[in-house]
This record gives C-alpha cells, sequence and structure tokens, in this order.
C-alpha cells in the first residue's frame, strides 16, 4: 500500500516536471522515489535530511544548523533570518516523538545552460505537546546560479492533526515566515499568483483591486491604471522569480519580487498600516544597472500604483 501511494505521488509530479531528460519513465520514478521519499529512519535523501536537521536543532536549540541549510543567496537577501529562527524555537514545546507525514512536490528543467531542481516538501511531525508543519523551498540542484542551491524560504506552524493530507508549497520570500512578516510573504504569494496567471485568470484585475487598502483606492485608482499594470507586469509572465523583504527607514517592510529578463524588472509592495493585510502602495520598476539585488530602496510613502514612465 504504502509503495502504491508512493507510485501514485511519483506520477503527478510527472504531471509538472518537463520530460526533457534522456530517460525512461521507470528510471524517472525510482530517481523521483530516492530524492523525495524514504523509509522511517533512513536519512540519505535530501528532502529527509532537511527535516531531521531542523527537528534535531529545535531539540537543540541550535540556531546555526538551520541556518545553515539556507543558500547563499537567501542568507545574502534575508535580513531577519535570526527573528525568524528564533521565532521556530519559541513555538516548539516537547519531546519530538515521530513524523507523521512526508510529501514534495518538484519542478526538474534541463537546459544547455544547466539543470535545476527546485523542491517544496512539507514533514508533519509530533512531539509530546503538539503537531507541527515545516515547509520549505529548496533548490536541491542549480547549475545555473549555484548561489540558489540550499534553501530559500521555510514555514513552521502548529498543526491540529496529524496532517496526513497536507502538501507543500511555494513560500516565495528568501527567509523564514514568522507572525512579523506573515502579512506581507503572503500578500507576496497572492500578487505572485495574479501576475504569474494573468493569462489565464480572467478575473485577475478585480482580484488585484481587492488587494488594494481603502487608503489606496481612495487615491482614485482608475480601471486604465490597474490596465497599465499589467501592461507592465506582462513580460514577466512565469518569469517571476526571487522575492525579499527590506526595510525602509521608518522600519516598514518593502517586498520585491525580481523578473528574470534581460532587463530585470520587479515589483515592489509595501502594507497599509491601517488595513495590514492590504496593499499601500505597488511599484513596478526596471533595475537601474549600479542597483544590486537586495538594495533597490524603492519604497514609496504615499499609497498608490506607480509604472514606468514610457513618454
Amino acid at each position: 500500500m504504502i509503495k502504491a501511494k508512493r507510485i501514485f505521488c511519483c506520477l503527478i509530479i510527472l504531471m509538472i516536471i518537463p520530460l526533457t531528460a534522456a530517460c525512461s519513465i521507470s528510471e524517472l520514478i525510482e530517481t523521483i522515489e530516492d530524492e523525495f521519499f524514504s523509509e522511517p529512519g533512513n536519512s540519505d535523501t535530501e528532502t529527509k535530511s532537511v527535516d531531521k536537521i531542523v527537528i534535531e536543532a529545535l531539540e537543540n536549540h541550535d540556531a546555526e544548523a538551520i541556518k545553515d541549510l539556507f543558500s547563499v543567496r537567501a542568507k545574502n537577501l534575508c535580513t531577519d533570518l535570526d527573528a525568524g529562527i528564533e521565532y521556530m524555537f519559541s513555538i516548539y514545546e516537547g519531546e519530538y516523538v515521530e513524523c507523521t507525514h512526508h510529501n514534495s512536490g518538484a519542478q526538474k528543467h534541463y537546459g544547455s545552460d544547466g539543470n535545476t531542481t527546485f523542491v517544496d516538501p512539507v514533514c508533519m511531525f509530533k512531539t509530546t505537546e503538539n503537531y507541527y508543519k515545516l515547509t520549505w523551498n529548496q533548490w536541491t540542484v542549480n547549475e545555473k546560479d549555484p548561489e540558489e542551491e540550499g534553501i530559500f524560504s521555510m514555514k513552521l506552524e502548529i498543526w491540529p492533526d496529524a496532517g496526513l493530507n497536507q502538501g507543500g508549497y511555494t513560500l516565495n520570500i528568501a527567509g523564514i515566515v514568522y507572525p512579523d512578516n506573515i502579512y506581507a510573504t503572503d500578500m507576496a504569494w497572492n500578487l505572485w499568483k495574479i501576475v504569474y496567471q494573468q493569462d489565464i485568470n480572467e478575473n485577475h484585475k478585480e482580484v488585484f483591486r481587492d488587494l488594494l487598502s481603502d487608503n489606496t483606492l481612495a487615491t482614485g485608482i482608475s480601471e486604465d491604471t490597474i490596465e497599465s499594470f499589467f501592461e507592465e507586469t506582462l513580460p514577466m509572465l512565469y518569469r517571476l522569480g526571487d522575492g525579499w523583504i527590506e526595510y525602509d527607514m521608518n522600519g516598514d517592510i518593502v517586498v520585491y519580487l525580481l523578473a528574470n529578463l534581460d532587463t530585470p524588472r520587479y515589483i515592489c509592495f509595501g502594507m497599509d498600516k491601517e488595513q495590514p493585510d492590504k496593499i499601500s502602495f505597488v511599484k513596478v520598476a526596471d533595475v537601474d544597472s549600479d542597483k544590486t539585488i537586495g538594495a533597490f530602496n524603492s519604497a514609496e510613502e504615499a499609497p498608490g500604483i506607480y509604472l514606468p514612465d514610457r513618454t
């Protein structure tokens, strides 16, 4: 029965993996099984080693062990990684008992410029006090950019049950999701989906408007402005990559989503103080040649939608 479940999960993964490699279906299934599933107690696989290391680090209050799992890129971009790890320690209670569920999705790409594998696993585990859900995003292979190899995002949550039906998901933002950045990271995912899927989501303009705060809408956001926003983000379709958080001079969070284009372009946004789950400003801009990733400093004080001047 366990083997059948594994094969079923592998077949689902196969549906989202471009079959550009010169290998048979049976070989690919075997590769996926080896990479994402293991018997209890076997810590040789990439995903198993991650959850084993994290759980042991939580048991021993070992921040460096968790930090070492993150990629060079994630550590360079994330300014609050230590705070996120401390939050993980603060919610971990009891003694480890067992893992109750593992699952993972994968995106594999093969090309002349290098192969990549991106995974979004989940590990459900139990202590003597709680159930926990641990999710993370990881480049297990990135020949295009070795600094991306490792974990990019992670989230630990107290869960109400063993979570036998849970799957992984993309978190988008470098570092650890915790209460101080939860609104911003959730919004990054919502905005990412709207931009990424605007060609297949007929209601993308209405959904986008619903993300804006009352203060932002009160500036007189027109349908033409929203139309222009999607015209500017259309080249980002299926090209959005790294996301990260910066802090402006007031200590407020500003989120960046970078598109991998010939001339890199980004979306940045800030959250409204009165409605912390809504966007105050959103901006689309090309990357200046003298700017480095993680140092764009493009926050806007006034609510609104800011677009490049094409006149």
